[in-house]
């Protein structure tokens, strides 16, 4: 785990897990690389701003 969160990409596959169609988890480039994220709750977060309201 320590290594997948070191590695800056997209993605990373452990033990030869499937890479696609896993439905609510996202997977694609990051940064600059690539057409963004792809995935459902990917998706939805690429058409919304985000805003913190601290009251």
């Amino acid at each position: 785990m320590r290594v997948a969160e070191a590695v800056d990409a997209g993605g990373v596959r452990i033990n030869g897990a499937p890479s696609h169609g896993l439905g609510d988890i996202p997977f694609g480039g990051n940064d600059g690389s690539g057409i963004n994220r792809e995935g459902v709750h990917a998706t939805i977060e690429q058409m919304l701003r985000k805003k913190s309201i601290i009251l």
